[in-house]
């Protein structure tokens, strides 16, 4: 009943927004460019279709949408543009790929931090990364700062710091404590290390569960969808012998990665590009979206799924994620220099 609430609700805003559209842009689909499977994009997009009358069309491009994007040029079709990770979605906005465009439902609905500052694109939902310990640990909290501290030599598990996740979250570091703190605290995460860095979220959470680590940094959106069994039995039984716990900066928040949002610099259809963008962070919208991947919706009145909510709440950091972004290349240039792979 609650849903049918909420879509009726989705559906009434939209109406009165429809109203002041073109009648041409209701006969016109949106194109949407998404590095996210087609199939995780689809529920939001039907409910929008649904509420609209607009068509979402949803072209998959794993790899190559600079590239893509760049080839087609102004003949592009894409209206819309879906990334994971705030590497590759400023990486759009950097590259002349994005509009500006200026939305109050947006700017309402989703913190500043987590937006562009020149209104290239935005976060449609949250990953935070945070440590994992064994669900029968004592610990109840960290900051990223006591990761490096000798209690946990030879304890630490990880994927390799030079993946984009972890790229971005000693970029955060840097922006924190500047350059000369940031090297010693990878040298003490380096020391603290149970084995050389492999493997992705998920095998720190195996190794966890196995006990060949006490803690270990990943993103809540791999423990969540291995606890709802999309990998199997034996990695859900894994996830569930480990758990979150809250996880900040000194002062700060909990890191959080995202899946961004942008309107394509040559979209046949702007209005209703835009009409798109703000229906994603409508409430009945955004549980829709974040429950696909299992991420944590940017608008704070959204609701969750219950295996998210299971894991944690953690307070994103008010970082703005430009500012991060624009150390990525300082934070590989210290993760080089601390030699993880020695």
């Amino acid at each position: 009943m609650a849903a049918r609430r909420n879509a009726f609700a989705v559906r009434v805003a939209l109406a009165a927004a429809c109203l002041a559209g073109t009648t041409a842009s209701r006969a016109e689909d949106v194109t949407l460019y998404s590095t996210r499977e087609a199939a995780l994009v689809e529920p939001a997009a039907a409910a929008f279709a649904e509420a609209s009358g607009i068509k979402v069309k949803i072209v998959f491009v794993e790899d190559s949408l600079v590239k893509r994007l760049g080839s087609e040029g102004e003949t592009s079709p894409a209206d819309v543009l879906l990334t994971i990770g705030l590497d590759k979605t400023t990486q759009l906005a950097e590259l002349g790929l994005t509009q500006p465009f200026a939305s109050g439902p947006i700017a309402h609905a989703v913190p500043a931090n987590l937006r562009d500052g020149t209104a290239q694109w935005f976060a449609l939902s949250i990953r935070p990364r945070v440590v994992f310990v064994r669900k029968d640990s004592t610990l109840a909290s960290i900051n990223y700062e006591d990761l490096a501290d000798p209690r946990w030599r030879g304890k630490l598990c990880m994927r390799t710091p030079l993946h984009q996740n972890n790229v971005a979250l000693v970029a955060a570091y840097l922006v924190h404590h500047g350059e000369a703190a940031t090297a010693a605290w990878l040298t003490g995460l380096k020391a603290n290390l149970a084995h050389k860095p492999d493997g992705k979220d998920n095998d720190v959470i195996r190794e966890i569960a196995q006990g060949t680590c006490e803690i270990g940094i990943g993103n809540t959106v791999a423990l969540a969808q291995l606890r709802d069994g999309r990998e199997g039995a034996g990695w859900r039984a894994w996830a569930t012998e480990v758990k979150a716990v809250p996880t900040a900066f000194r002062g700060g928040g909990a890191h959080v990665n995202l899946t961004g949002a942008a309107i394509a610099k040559h979209a046949p259809h702007r209005e209703a590009a835009q009409e798109l963008l703000e229906f994603l962070v409508t409430p009945a919208a955004q549980k829709i979206f974040a429950a696909a991947e299992l991420e944590y919706p940017v608008l704070a009145a959204a609701e969750r799924t219950p295996i998210v909510t299971d894991i944690g709440a953690f307070a994103a950091d008010a970082l703005p994620i430009d500012r991060i972004a624009a150390q990525r290349q300082a934070a590989i240039a210290l993760i080089r220099k601390a030699g993880f792979d020695e």
